[in-house]
């Protein structure tokens, strides 16, 4: 943290006014300005025939308004609700209703309040703290970013909440962080002069004429545009903050932890066309900071932070390391990427991290035809199970393409298609604890393959485009396959899914009407079981008193079959509201009803019929 606090002060000194101007267009700034909107929802809800799946009344509200003056931006952001949110274990102290606030002024941004900042993936990424941050992005070439906060508060141990089990309880975490980013300006060689040193007289003796210095050019690794990134973060536990529950009930996690993560980041330039990017990061946990004995026999780079990261004997150490290197020519982009991330890799900076893996990929992309087609693939593979002790070790194939097409205004086609082949070697625990020579008894594990194949078109038509009249159409096509393998065959279980959907859509504008009729068609099939769902969905649109009020009603009819036998009937409609005052204020009403009766079918047993009615009233405010 103090190279951060040095590296602030050094920017902040750039932030004062350079000249009378500058203080003028300041001064002239004095008159306050507020920008922004709020907003607040009111949601009733009803059912009969079953129980009521959320509270029967909730409200919402939200704003995010700015505050200027003197040049000086203060945005707020606040939530509030009643509404009650299950959140899992990662969450266990998640707080929907918060507020922040971020000011700036210049290249200067502050953080108060419920805020997220992200450095890199493996380090601090998108957790929510309560505290204080800052950004500061001078002129120069120096960028600092640092944030200090609470990311967890505590939350009690309580053995009469049935959902303790999964979220037991949390120690109050506190966090901090630092990020400094220096970009390089240099073009890179420079012309100097070389001195020469040699006699003054010649081979009869005679006096050399003078020679003048020679010019000569030095390179330097670092060219315009270079970047590189120095990051730390850390974050720990109040053990005092909660009463841990009994050692008895063999909780998991109910140790206080602690964590430090060091990473570098590069961004250089090799020529004019080919680009590198990279990051290394190490991280050390604490899985227990209540231990004492000190863990004086590892030699790493955390010996280095022993003065602000305490380690013990169950720490823990990982690193990660990614790389993409990419060649930009004129008419195509091709690139390749390596990650690794160890085994269990953890920092306490972001809420879900996949660890234990290896990815190779390999990008091209490339425009045809004067932009009108567009092609990209991908195509990777990744394996997990990187220190060998696990039974079963999976190794993913990927291959994803992109095509999209525009032969004019009035068409434009988009075809996705991926492939991903996962193959799972499972050995025996016999083998696992015989194992003498690792290329020993490879023939007797058991190899599992899946494959999974995703294809989706979409098309789009302009079928008429007049100052009266606009008319479109729309069609897209999925379709998906997964299969299992053994020993390379087929074995049961593979699965087939169908959806096809169309919508025709058209506009009137001197009555300012519009109507829309789309129909959905969805298909299942596992084994034996074929399950479908079909039905047309019908939405019209009606602007009243120039444009001011708006009505909304639409409504939709499915049937669900369970190998072509009718299963299901819902039945649903909407009536919606809208109203808007002066450009600033919008009020607006939404009815939803729901009605879905299920039928007997060949050994089961029909489910009760029951109706759900949703009603929200919204105001919202624009200034």
């Amino acid at each position: 943290m103090s190279l951060c606090l040095l590296g602030a002060l050094g920017v902040f000194a750039q932030s004062v006014p350079q000249n009378a101007q500058d203080v003028k267009n300041i001064v002239n700034d004095r008159k306050l300005k507020i920008s922004g909107g709020v907003n607040a929802s009111q949601v009733f809800y009803g059912v009969s025939g079953i129980e009521s799946r959320r509270n029967p009344y909730a409200y919402f509200v939200s704003g995010n308004i700015n505050f200027s003056m003197f040049q000086l931006n203060v945005p707020l952001n606040f939530t509030f609700t009643n509404q009650v949110f299950n959140y899992n274990y990662q969450l266990p102290s998640f707080d929907f209703n918060q507020f922040g606030i971020q000011p700036s002024w210049k290249w200067i941004k502050l953080y108060a309040g419920y805020n997220t900042m992200s450095f890199s993936p493996y380090t601090l990424n998108g957790a929510l703290f309560l505290g204080g941050g800052v950004e500061l992005t001078p002129p120069g070439p120096l960028k600092v970013e640092a944030m200090y906060g609470r990311l967890r508060k505590a939350q009690p141990y309580n053995p009469s909440d049935s959902s303790s089990q999964q979220a037991p309880f949390g120690y109050e975490r506190r966090g901090y962080g630092a990020k400094l980013t220096y970009s390089f300006k240099d073009s890179g060689r420079k012309k100097k002069k070389r001195s020469q040193i040699s006699s003054k007289y010649n081979r009869d003796g005679g006096l050399r004429p003078p020679k003048k210095d020679e010019e000569y050019t030095t390179s330097s690794f670092f060219k315009e545009g270079d970047q590189v990134s120095l990051i730390v973060f850390g974050a720990h536990d109040l053990a005092n903050s909660v009463v841990p529950p009994p050692d008895s009930l063999n909780l998991p996690n109910t140790q206080p932890e602690s964590n430090l993560v060091m990473s570098v980041q590069l961004h250089k330039s090799l020529g004019k066309r080919i680009t590198l990017d990279g990051e290394i990061a190490g991280s050390a946990v604490n899985q227990d900071t209540r231990i004492t004995t000190s863990d004086g026999e590892t030699q790493n780079v955390f010996n280095l932070t022993d003065g602000v990261f305490k380690r013990n004997t169950s720490t823990a150490y990982y690193s990660a390391y990614r790389g993409n290197l990419n060649y930009n020519a004129d008419f195509f982009i091709i690139g390749v990427g390596y990650e690794w991330v160890d085994p269990e890799y953890r920092t306490l900076g972001a809420y879900y991290f996949n660890n234990d893996l290896e990815n190779i990929t390999v990008n091209f992309s490339t425009q045809l035809f004067k932009n009108k087609l567009s092609l990209a693939t991908n195509v990777g593979t990744q394996r997990n199970n990187l220190n060998n002790n696990q039974l079963a070790t999976l190794r993913r194939l990927s291959t994803a393409v992109n095509v999209n097409f525009m032969p004019n205004q009035a068409m434009n086609f988009n075809l996705t298609y991926s492939n991903f082949q996962s193959l799972t070697r499972i050995r025996s625990q016999f083998e696992l604890i015989n194992q003498v020579d690792p290329l020993a008894n490879i023939g007797d594990s058991l190899n599992l393959t899946q494959i999974s194949q995703n294809a989706n078109l979409n098309a789009n038509f302009v079928l008429l485009n007049t100052q009266r009249q606009q008319q479109n159409l729309n069609v897209n096509v999925a379709y998906q396959q997964a299969d299992n393998r053994q020993q390379g065959s087929p074995i049961p279980g593979g699965s087939r899914f169908y959806q096809v959907t169309t919508a025709y859509n058209v506009v009137w504008t001197p009555i300012d009407f519009n109507a829309a009729l789309a129909f959905n068609y969805n298909q299942n099939t596992v084994e034996n079981l074929d399950n479908r769902m079909l039905g047309p969905t019908l939405t019209l649109t009606k602007g009243l008193f120039k444009k001011k009020v708006s009505l909304i009603l639409s409504s939709s009819f499915n049937q669900a079959y369970n190998n072509t036998v009718l299963a299901s009937q819902v039945l649903n409609g909407r009536l919606g509201i809208n109203y808007t005052y002066q450009q600033k204020h919008q009020l607006s009403f939404n009815a939803i009803y729901l009605n879905q009766r299920t039928l007997a079918t060949e050994g089961q047993t029909p489910q009760p019929a029951f109706s759900e009615f949703t009603g929200t009233l919204n105001y919202s405010y624009n200034f």
